[in-house]
């Protein structure tokens, strides 16, 4: 049985303070050589929350969302909150899930949070949005929510393929949408990649990263009928361009189609990349398929096939 779903309106907030990888570097002491490493990577300015809280920057991607989905609030049957870092939450034993639902009158909505899946924990919960939709027929739109603040600024280098951003992204989900409809929706988890704090850097991760990408890729495309060749653009998230020209090389597909303009723009939002994306591509066009992808620290993936 399927549900014939997708995302009809995203929408996204940054914050004000925009900053750059070198006076970065030369605030932590950082070595030109990682500052090298970075700009490889296609980083070149990050936005900082400076203090801006999580919930205060979900509720202007929410907002925004409303404004150009001119959304019913009591008309959303769910909430589904995500992010990366642990303290992207209110403390207990408040919810942030319900405080937004209160914030906004979504009167209706259940509300949850879903994460431990880090940065691909959006895309991931696609994949629970999608099974909710087949099991409930009455269910007819879902606001799926992604934020995040880095509070250390030491802490934001990924291990130099990219720097992490502050924001957050805000999807409406709805049955019978006329575009962006969902066709497949893969994840894929490692634990090899996870040795917690004390692990080494293992220089074979590298290659696993690329090799998963890459199945992850075909298996999702091949889960609707279609061939990787066939996507129309490829919306990444925002980690290691090279590694990501190697990976659409591998596959076939040519550079143009990869979406790559917020790389050096933003960073790395961590979910709210695929979003952020897919809210700013304006080259996709009506009736031809495209992939949003993310991949999570300790080995996690998400592939999300749609058609436009």
């Amino acid at each position: 049985m399927s549900a014939r779903v997708g995302l009809t309106h995203t929408a996204y907030y940054l914050p004000e303070k925009v900053d750059d990888v070198r006076s970065w570097a030369r605030r932590g002491g950082q070595s030109a050589a990682c500052v090298a490493q970075l700009e490889r990577a296609g980083v070149h300015y990050y936005h900082d929350a400076a203090g801006e809280s999580v919930a205060s920057m979900a509720t202007k991607a929410i907002d925004a969302m409303i404004r150009s989905s001119r959304l019913a609030p009591d008309t959303l049957d769910c909430m589904v909150y995500t992010h990366t870092l642990q303290g992207s939450v209110a403390p207990p034993p408040m919810s942030l899930p319900r405080i937004l639902c209160d914030t906004f009158g979504f009167v209706h909505a259940e509300a949850f949070s879903f994460a431990q899946q880090h940065c691909a924990s959006a895309l991931g919960a696609l994949r629970v949005i999608r099974a909710m939709f087949v099991a409930r027929p009455t269910l007819r739109r879902v606001l799926l929510v992604g934020a995040d603040a880095m509070p250390v600024a030491s802490e934001r280098l990924m291990d130099g393929a990219g720097l992490m951003s502050d924001g957050a992204c805000a999807a409406l989900i709805e049955r019978d949408a006329p575009v962006n409809r969902l066709l497949a929706v893969r994840t894929h988890a490692s634990g090899l990649a996870w040795q917690g704090a004390l692990g080494h850097e293992d220089s074979r991760l590298a290659a696993q990263y690329f090799l998963s990408a890459r199945q992850l890729i075909t298996t999702v495309a091949r889960d609707a009928g279609l061939e990787p060749s066939t996507l129309q653009r490829i919306l990444p998230h925002h980690l290691d361009l090279p590694a990501w020209h190697r990976v659409i090389s591998s596959l076939g597909i040519s550079r143009e189609r990869l979406c790559t303009e917020n790389f050096s723009r933003i960073a790395h939002v961590s979910v709210s990349d695929p979003i952020i994306n897919l809210t700013d591509c304006t080259a996709l066009l009506p009736g031809r398929p495209f992939l949003l992808f993310a991949h999570g620290v300790g080995g996690f993936s998400a592939a999300v096939l749609l058609l436009r």
